[in-house]
């Protein structure tokens, strides 16, 4: 065979190596010839020789070809792959690790996330390798901690993590500080913190609970769990509340006696029998002074003591909440069908309501204050309509107590809305009602935290940078109010609110003409209670001076309009 059938056939078997289609004899693809016969012996193929083969449709060829050069280098880039592994994982430099070890198989299978046998971490152990075994285990551990601590979406798995640290605390029941508290949150872990709160909580609940062991001589007590019955008749002893029956009985099974007046139960025996005489509750088979209907008894028998002839130490001991009656007192009676005595009990009951909250008029129908006030000692909200309503037909002061009490209620109501369901619409609301209940700090506190570059609904935020505004107002740092307003009026300019809140401020200036013009700015914008606003204004100036001044001016302006503003003169 000559050298031209030769080549011919070894032009063939190249050709069918790399899959080239459609060939004619070599004299026709001399070129391709050539560009076959470098890449079959292992010699670089130029892009201009690629070039030439996908121009001629043999993208087949290409690839083997590219493929074939690539595993060419394959072993300088596994050994750069081996080599960041080691300084990865710790391994020293000075050790002489072959290509084809298990190391970098171990290696390999930590990198991807993957648990080690405890055959793997042997071979590291036994390579000395004791950085990298250190490492392996924290990295366990840091793993374990995210998953005990609901922390398993945040990636990074390596101990220079600020987590681990921050995990490793937490495990430990350390105290976290504010920014350690402040990256969980920016870090969405609230899960994290949710638990380390709850573990906060019960950390100042047991310490709680080993002071007042101390406080009450109960040291020696071995209990220190906070789920001890022990615990909460502490607190309550420290609150001043009544103890139940079963308190007490738990107490005398304890062993407990210093917590037990034994010596008044004796004292208080024959009272009880007098009282029961005096209130109607004969009926009542219990003579022991330990009974609930004794305490209720007592309580309506120092109700009835005429303050003016007491001592000041007994008048300022009858004002304990435990000497009062309560509804759970009235509502007990009933359900032991003593219902003359619930109803002399329900009367001084009243008559307590209307002191505590400061209501003069003995004509007072009981209905609906009385129901309206018990919601009130319940710390359930009152219905925002009925107040209205009260308030409206004169029959409830807006500022006073029962008017503040519902106030603060619905503000507290509004800030756990906020937090049980994250909607920002409900600290507008917070806010105006603590301000509404005089505790401008309070409402001012609500919008203290807010991330305002993440409020971007427009009437969301100018609703509560009125509120806001409206709070700077009320503490007199009127410009930080005006900030607040301006604020308003860029984020939504078409809502009357923040314009009026600027002509507020302008009348807390003296500046009524500027002031006037805002609220005209207001008013085009659909507000329809500038003149209440103006008279609120004055009412709740506490300066004389400056509320004659403020009036004279209405007066002047207007008196037809504002002729209300003349009994601010007298």
């Amino acid at each position: 065979m000559n050298d031209r059938e030769l080549q011919e056939k070894h032009f063939r078997f190249l050709a069918a190596k790399y899959q080239v289609n459609k060939i004619e004899d070599i004299s026709a693809h001399k070129f391709l010839y050539l560009i076959l016969r470098k890449a079959d012996l292992g010699i670089q193929v130029s892009d201009l020789e690629l070039n030439y083969l996908a121009k001629n449709n043999l993208f087949t060829t290409v690839d083997i070809i590219q493929l074939q050069q690539y595993a060419k280098n394959d072993i300088t880039r596994l050994n750069s792959e081996f080599l960041q592994l080691r300084v990865k994982y710790r391994i020293p430099e000075t050790i002489d690790i072959p290509i084809h070890s298990s190391i970098y198989w171990v290696l390999v299978k930590l990198d991807c996330g993957n648990t080690l046998e405890d055959s793997e971490l042997e071979l590291l152990n036994s390579q000395g390798f004791a950085e990298t075994v250190s490492l392996v285990q924290e990295i366990r551990y840091f793993a374990q901690l995210k998953n005990k601590y609901k922390a398993t979406h945040h990636l990074d798995r390596f101990p220079e993590s600020s987590l681990y640290p921050i995990l490793k605390k937490v495990e430990a029941k350390e105290q976290l500080n504010d920014s350690e508290a402040e990256w969980l949150l920016e870090a969405s872990l609230e899960e994290t913190l949710e638990i380390y709160w709850q573990q906060e909580e019960q950390r100042k609940a047991e310490l709680e609970f080993l002071e007042l062991k101390s406080k009450y001589q109960v040291s020696d007590y071995p209990d220190y769990s906070i789920s001890s019955p022990l615990f909460s008749i502490l607190k309550k002893l420290d609150e001043n509340e009544d103890l139940s029956n079963s308190e007490c009985e738990w107490l005398e099974q304890e062993k407990l006696h210093g917590l037990v007046t034994i010596d008044q139960q004796r004292k208080d025996r024959k009272s009880f029998a007098q009282l029961k005489e005096k209130y109607k509750a004969t009926q009542y088979s219990d003579s022991e002074p330990s009974s609930h209907l004794y305490t209720i008894l007592r309580n309506l028998e120092l109700n009835q003591l005429k303050v003016s002839n007491l001592s000041r130490d007994l008048q300022i001991l009858l004002d304990n909440p435990q000497f009062k009656i309560s509804e759970q007192d009235i509502n007990w009676l009933i359900k032991e069908e003593l219902h003359e005595t619930a109803e002399i009990a329900q009367k001084l009951h009243f008559k307590y309501l209307k002191n505590k909250y400061q209501i003069i008029d003995p004509r007072l129908p009981i209905n609906p204050f009385y129901e309206i006030m018990l919601k009130l000692e319940r710390e359930e909200r009152l219905d925002p309509k009925q107040v209205v309503q009260l308030i409206e037909e004169n029959q409830l002061s807006r500022s006073g107590k029962i008017a503040i009490a519902h106030y603060r209620l619905e503000a507290i109501f509004y800030e756990k809305e906020y937090k049980r369901t994250g909607n920002r619409w409900n600290l507008p609301s917070a806010s105006s009602n603590w301000r509404k209940a005089n505790e401008s700090d309070k409402a001012l506190k609500v919008t203290d935290q807010i991330n305002w570059t993440k409020v971007r609904e427009s009437a969301l935020k100018s609703a509560l940078l009125v509120t806001r505004g409206a709070a700077f107002r009320d503490l007199r740092r009127l410009d930080e109010a005006e900030d607040c307003a301006t604020q308003a009026i860029e984020s939504q300019p078409e809502s009357h609110q923040p314009y009026t809140l600027m002509g507020a401020i302008c009348y807390d200036r003296s500046e009524y003409s500027d002031g006037d013009e805002w609220f005209e700015m207001a008013a085009e914008r659909g507000a329809v209670d500038t003149d209440d606003e103006i008279e609120r204004i004055v009412r709740m100036t506490k300066d004389k001076d400056k509320r004659r001044e403020v009036a004279e001016y209405l007066l002047k302006k207007d008196p037809d309009r504002y002729a209300w503003a003349s009994s601010y003169l007298k």
